[in-house]
Order: C-alpha cells, then sequence, then structure tokens
C-alpha cells in the first residue's frame, strides 16, 4: 500500500497522486463516515461508521448517492454506480503533512495543517464530492488538506414527514456527521481540527451556512465560505407547509396512506424499492422544480440532532454563526449557466401563462399573504415591465436568487460583535472556460459554477483547461486560492458570546445565550 492512514473505524490505503505544481499528495477515497442508511436506517439520522478489520481500499471514489440529473447531465457528472450506500468521504493530504500522520499517540501535540471541508452543490437533487468537478490539486498543493464528501440527496436526504423516524434535513445532518468525523480524525490524516475552513457552494453553500449557525458550531468550523447560495437563498422554501405538500404527493405517487402512524409509514417507505422512490422523485422535480427536496424549518424531535429549528434569519438576529468569520458570495452572471436548461423546459411560457411563479419559492411561503400581490408587482415593474424574455428573466434570477441573498447575509452581520466578513462578486473571466466549452454557450461575465473551477480542479466533468489559454487561467486560480489560503490562515477570532458550557455524555458542547 502506498500511503495508510489509521481511521477511529480502521485503516486504510490510498494512492500516491501529484499535484498541479508536480507535488505528490495522499489522497483517500471512498473512505466511510458512517454507517450506510440502509434498511430501517433509511430516512433516518446516520450512526457511526461500522469498524473493520484488515486495511480499507481507499484508492477510488465510491458510488454517488441515489440522484436524476435534470440540469447538468452527462457534460458534468458521467454515468457512473449510484447507491444509497454513498456516505463517503475523499481525503486529499499534501506531502508536507507526510510527517504529521498519526502513526502513534506520541505525535498528538505536533500542529497539523489547515482543513477545507468543501459541500457539493446541486440543488438538494444531484452531485457528488468526486474529484470530477472538485478537484483537490489546485488547494493540496498550497498545502491544504481537502476534503469532499457525498451526503443524502433528494427524498432521502430531505424528505420531511415532521416524525422522529423521517424528521427532514438529512442532508445536512450528513454534512454535521462528516464535520464530527473529521474533528476525531484530522489528526490521523496530519490536519488540525481546530483550523478547518467549511466551505460549500450553491446548495452546499445553503448547507455550510445552516451549521455555522447551530449552537456548537465553533466546536466544529474556525471559520465559513458560503459561495453562490445561503441558508435563505431565494431559490428554495425552507417553509414546512411547502414540505408538507411534497411529502403528501410523493406518499400519494407510492400509494401509502398518510393517515397511518409515523412508524407504518416509515416501513413502507423502507420496503419501497429505490427504483420506485426515484420515479416519484423525478416526476416531483418535473411538477415543482429542481428544489423539490429542501432544507425545512424543523420541529425538534427525541433522539433527533436539531439542524433548523428557526428560519436563518431569525438564528443570525439572535448572534447565531457571528463569531466566525465568513466570506460570502456570487458570480456576475449566476443564471447565465442555467439559460440552456431554461429554454429545453420552455421556462417562459410557464411564467407567462402563470406569472405569479415569478415570486420566488422562499417569498411565496414565508412573505405574508397579503404582500404576495405587491412584491409581484414590484418584480414585474423592475424586471419584466414591457414583456417576460429570457434575458430579463435571466437577470432577474441571478439578482433574486443569489446576488441579494448573498448581500443580505453580509448586511445581517453587521455590527461590534460580529467576526469578520468578506463580500465578493466574482466577474474575472479566463480564456478557456470548461463550464461554457461544455455546453457550447457564450456570455459576459462569470456564470453559476465558473468560480469554483479556479478553486478546484474539474479533472473529467468539465475537462482541464488547455495548456494553449495556461497563463491567464493560471493567474486566476492563483488568485482564487490564494484568497482562500490566506482567509484560511487569518488569526483565529474568539466566540466571545460562546458561554454556557455543557457536557453531553463524552462531548463537551457550548451553546450561546
Amino acid at each position: 500500500c502506498e500511503m495508510q492512514a489509521r481511521t477511529t473505524a480502521g485503516w486504510v490505503c490510498g494512492t500516491r497522486r501529484r499535484a498541479s505544481n508536480g507535488d505528490y499528495y495522499a489522497s483517500f477515497r471512498g473512505v466511510p463516515y458512517a454507517k450506510q442508511p440502509l434498511g430501517d436506517l433509511r430516512f433516518k439520522e446516520l450512526e457511526p461508521p461500522e469498524k473493520w478489520s484488515g486495511i480499507l481500499d481507499a484508492s477510488k471514489e465510491g458510488p454517488i448517492c441515489p440522484q436524476t440529473d435534470v440540469f447538468y447531465g452527462k457534460l458534468v457528472y458521467p454515468a457512473r454506480q449510484m447507491s444509497e450506500a454513498c456516505i463517503h468521504a475523499n481525503i486529499h493530504v499534501p506531502a508536507s503533512a507526510g510527517d504529521l500522520m498519526q502513526w502513534s499517540d506520541e505525535h498528538r501535540n505536533k500542529t497539523g495543517l489547515p482543513i477545507l471541508v468543501f459541500i457539493h452543490g446541486g440543488g438538494f437533487a444531484f452531485g457528488s464530492g468526486d474529484a470530477d468537478l472538485h478537484g483537490p490539486e489546485y488547494l493540496v498543493s498550497k498545502g491544504v488538506i481537502v476534503i469532499t464528501f457525498n451526503y443524502r440527496l433528494n427524498v432521502f436526504g430531505f424528505l420531511s414527514l415532521d416524525s422522529p423516524l423521517v424528521p427532514g434535513n438529512n442532508g445536512i445532518r450528513d454534512a454535521r456527521t462528516l464535520l464530527r468525523w473529521v474533528r476525531d480524525n484530522a489528526a490521523r490524516f496530519g490536519g488540525d481540527a481546530a483550523r478547518l475552513t467549511l466551505a460549500g457552494q450553491s446548495a452546499g453553500g445553503a448547507i455550510a451556512h445552516v451549521l455555522s449557525l447551530a449552537p456548537d458550531a465553533p466546536l466544529l468550523m474556525a471559520r465559513v465560505m458560503v459561495l453562490s447560495g445561503t441558508g435563505f437563498s431565494d431559490f428554495f422554501s425552507s417553509s414546512p407547509v411547502f414540505a408538507r405538500i411534497i411529502s403528501g404527493q410523493l406518499l400519494g405517487m407510492l400509494g401509502i396512506n398518510p393517515a397511518q402512524s409515523p412508524a407504518e409509514v416509515h416501513q413502507q417507505l423502507v420496503k419501497t424499492p429505490l427504483e420506485k422512490i426515484m420515479e416519484a422523485n423525478a416526476k416531483l422535480i418535473d411538477i415543482f422544480g429542481l428544489t423539490t427536496f429542501t432544507p425545512v424549518v424543523e420541529s425538534v424531535h427525541e433522539g433527533v440532532t436539531p439542524v433548523l429549528v428557526e428560519d436563518p434569519e431569525v438564528l443570525i438576529s439572535r448572534g447565531r454563526g457571528r463569531c466566525l468569520p465568513l466570506v460570502v458570495g456570487y458570480t456576475s452572471a449566476e443564471c447565465e449557466s442555467f439559460r440552456p436548461r431554461f429554454e429545453a423546459i420552455d421556462v417562459l411560457s410557464m411564467f407567462r401563462a402563470s406569472p405569479q411563479l415569478l415570486v420566488s419559492p422562499r417569498l411565496t411561503f414565508m412573505a405574508p399573504t397579503d404582500k404576495l400581490a405587491g412584491i409581484f408587482d414590484q418584480i414585474t415593474e423592475i424586471y419584466f415591465n414591457k414583456s417576460i424574455n429570457m434575458d430579463s428573466f435571466v437577470q432577474y434570477c441571478s439578482d433574486a436568487y443569489y446576488m441579494y441573498p448573498a448581500m443580505k447575509l453580509a448586511m445581517l452581520r453587521q455590527g461590534p460583535a460580529a467576526a469578520s466578513t468578506t463580500l465578493y462578486r466574482f466577474a474575472a473571466a479566463g480564456h478557456h472556460s470548461p463550464l461554457k466549452e461544455a455546453f457550447g454557450i457564450s456570455f459576459e461575465g462569470t456564470g453559476h459554477v465558473e468560480d469554483i473551477t479556479y478553486m478546484f480542479r474539474p479533472n473529467a466533468a468539465l475537462a482541464a483547461r488547455p495548456a494553449r489559454h495556461a497563463l491567464r487561467d493560471l493567474q486566476l486560480v492563483t488568485n482564487v486560492t490564494d484568497f482562500v489560503v490566506q482567509f484560511m490562515s487569518a488569526p483565529a477570532e474568539n466566540c466571545a458570546r460562546l458561554v454556557q458550557t455543557r457536557v453531553h455524555g463524552a462531548v463537551t458542547a457550548r451553546e450561546w445565550r
């Protein structure tokens, strides 16, 4: 075995790979960070990983979580095995961590490398932490341990029946479980859990933001990066009312009587074949759009870790997350990336037939009903005064779903007790855009996903940048990764508002008053 490390569950054997600067790094792929949610564990909170004997092969990524890719298709995510047994992490370790790998307890006091945990996007419906889009080469070459992972998507990650057996928000809990796993295993890979930056893009940004608002967030992360998505972004609704509508539709499609007890409903869901569930999932996305199964403001259930008990805006107003340094941003032309999809599904005909659908999912279910008409009038006056056309819709989509939530989050964090907040707008364009070339499109500015292609190397999914364009593109890669590393390396800020210490079993947790 080229590279070995010992996790809390057992030994793993990784591979030795070469980074973009020619340095080698250790890559451990497909490492289970929890027990796979199969059988009765379907829809439940993840349990600790089962221990194994011998050495686990960590040379390749595991299967991706069940999904129906209605957006990017094979342009981005090549066909690959899907399975509910998809709870795996990929840990990429710079060569400089070699002497820090924890072979025995005598090394425990050494200072480890900074860690970036990245949550992939995909509308809570598709994607993975695989290196086809999230290649670690750019960042590991700068001394950063990069960790990506899969979390449950669609029905399995976000169906809410408001019961302890199907509580909703499991995709968010999966990410929290991953953070706890990293905290327990960081030193074993040469990392420093106290220097962990949590980052996410799009739906992943929303999840990262939500997790940063948890009472124990400072025990799991030191700082946060929220890219093109926040916990209150307008591209999804966290309303329990919307969640009930979706769950009712799903149970009806599956022939399950919702009037049964939660245990009976859960058992029928457990026994329903994966293919049948995913067929219903796809039909619901056709009806309600990509962000059908999404985070929801949840009830507190015994035995279930709460992750979103109130709307993120309310939590921020109470000081949650304000002591963690934050980067939040958006690209200059977010929804231009979606134009091919908008045209394929003829989104304009839908909005012309039902203009009220222009009001975002979040506002539709969260705004007072007597305000909705006024909101609609303002939207049409500002963006669609003459007609609903594709250019105006793309601009509205970019502003409402991405720009405004990012600016709003930055504004809500202002105040004397808040940690540093960096708001950015990414408008840089290289000579070679993997995304634009993949779709065969061209537009000015930077679209959704384009910014992270300068942070992560798009290996297979969007094709690597050709050598003829290397100079300008590599300069952008340098600028972006320097920005990330500088943010990760800034002196830690004290979470002064963390006060009360409580002990839950063997885990010490701190909470805000």
